[in-house]
């Protein structure tokens, strides 16, 4: 998807934007478990603070010290013009060349968000039930992330509206991931906070943008609440990949962070092809489900009694459906990628609340590809469900996965654009487990339990 910034203009007085030191004013008790599953979850899942806190200074230092520089909006705008057009013809003359050099420093942005200051501000970002709205931040660091990315690629002093005398733009490729290491759970509307973000990996013309909020103390250290990475690919309008600058790395940390964007893009390819869609169940995934439609056939009879602590996987959904405005697209006439994001969110949200019965906060949200555009004057279909969540031991946390799909309102023609993978802790122990009842819905359960397994070991890592 094209990123844009969907809402950093539309309140001047009310948060801060700035490109380093730039800044732009603008309820069944539970039984005998099922079956045995050995998905870890700690105790402590969401809360990892100890290596990444020390990878963290690095940004700390980058906003303290970085350079300044002015982007502009990444929202369509008729003083851009319909870029991506295909005779579109860029203007090429007296153009400074491209960097062929990059530091993390030279693309790192961030928006404050001011809270204690401004009430106004309060009121857009807290939710009904007095949770910062984890949505608005994702549609927010989409947006950032393109900053990122942009101020990356272009010259020194570029706008982002000068990409296309160059014949280049950027696309969001996938969100890698994005992981709260210490959970808002009880947000006071008085802590202020800041999203960050500068491109930590690079290749030919990919790159990821490192994505982090924090708290925005008035002195002393900040302390991380998310970290993220999106990626992100430069083509030419002509057709093909534009190569871009390649990523000097100076330091530990710069080393570190490099490092883990590398491996990410590795365990990437290596789980696309071990993937559900690609190979069956391994032997241990085709044993569980034995053990479950087998072992537990009684309860799979028809008509047959369900279990107080069981809920069917179906029996979960939540659907939404809206029409596509141009007021949510991006400079490329297509709905802004960030907005999907907010909207899957919300739509998973509710889903996870209705199931867990209980207050829950946002844990993770796994991989997730764009893999089509979502045209303006579509209908947009948004289908949530419960996928997975342990049925051995004590839990809080579960998986919800929803599906994005469009569908044109004169031809009828569906399509799905993204799948959207998160994970959420409920307050309290859960009281029940979701089972699948199909082959394809036992797939989905196997990879969401994979993704959340994967979302444990990362948020280990970074406290290890």
């Amino acid at each position: 998807m094209l990123p844009r910034l969907p809402a950093l203009l539309r309140a001047p007085a009310r948060r801060t934007f700035t490109s380093t030191a730039s800044q732009w004013r603008s309820a069944a008790a539970p039984q005998q478990p099922l079956l045995s599953s050995s998905s870890p979850d700690p105790a402590t899942e969401g809360i990892a603070l100890s290596k990444i806190e020390r990878l963290m200074k690095l940004t700390d230092d980058l906003s303290r010290n970085g350079p300044g520089g002015q982007l502009g909006s990444l929202r369509g705008s008729p003083s851009v013009g319909p870029l991506g057009h295909a005779d579109e013809q860029p203007i090429k003359e007296n153009l400074t060349p491209l960097p062929t050099t990059r530091r993390m420093k030279d693309s790192y942005v961030e928006l404050d968000l001011k809270f204690s200051e401004c009430s106004q501000l309060r009121e857009q970002y807290v939710g009904g039930l007095s949770k910062v709205r984890m949505g608005r931040l994702m549609e927010d660091f989409d947006s950032l992330a393109g900053q990122a990315a942009y101020k990356y690629v272009l010259p020194d002093g570029c706008s982002v509206s000068d990409a296309h005398h160059y014949g280049i733009y950027l696309v969001t490729a996938a969100v890698d991931r994005m992981d709260v290491l210490k959970p808002l759970s009880h947000f006071d509307g008085k802590t202020d906070l800041r999203l960050s973000g500068y491109v930590a990996y690079a290749t030919e013309s990919s790159l990821e943008v490192f994505v982090r909020l924090s708290t925005l103390p008035a002195s002393g250290e900040s302390e991380t609440i998310l970290i993220g990475r999106f990626a992100m690919a430069c083509r030419k309008y002509s057709g093909g990949k534009q190569p871009i600058a390649k990523l000097e790395v100076v330091g530990e940390a710069e080393e570190e962070l490099w490092k883990m964007g590398k491996e990410m893009k590795e365990g990437k390819k290596t789980r696309s092809l071990k993937s559900l869609e690609k190979s069956p169940p391994n032997e241990a995934e085709a044993k569980m489900l034995h053990e479950l439609f087998v072992g537990q056939q009684d309860i799979f009879e028809r008509n047959a009694p369900t279990p107080s602590d069981v809920v069917w996987m179906s029996d979960t959904d939540v659907n939404s459906a809206q029409l596509m405005h141009p007021q949510e697209s991006n400079v490329h006439g297509k709905i802004f990628g960030g907005y999907l994001m907010r909207l899957s969110y919300e739509t998973a949200y509710s889903t996870a609340c209705l199931f867990a019965r209980t207050p829950v906060t946002f844990i993770a949200l796994d991989e997730l590809r764009f893999a089509q555009p979502v045209e303006i004057g579509s209908l947009l279909r948004l289908d949530s469900r419960v996928t997975y969540s342990p049925i051995k031991g004590e839990h809080k946390s579960f998986h919800v996965s929803v599906t994005a799909s469009t569908t044109d309102l004169y031809t009828g023609e569906k399509k799905i654009t993204n799948t959207f993978h998160y994970t959420f802790a409920a307050e309290s122990t859960l009281q029940r487990h979701v089972l699948p009842r199909s082959y394809k819905q036992a797939m989905a359960w196997l990879d969401a339990q994979r993704r959340r397994e994967l979302g444990v070991s990362v948020r280990k890592a970074y406290s290890s």
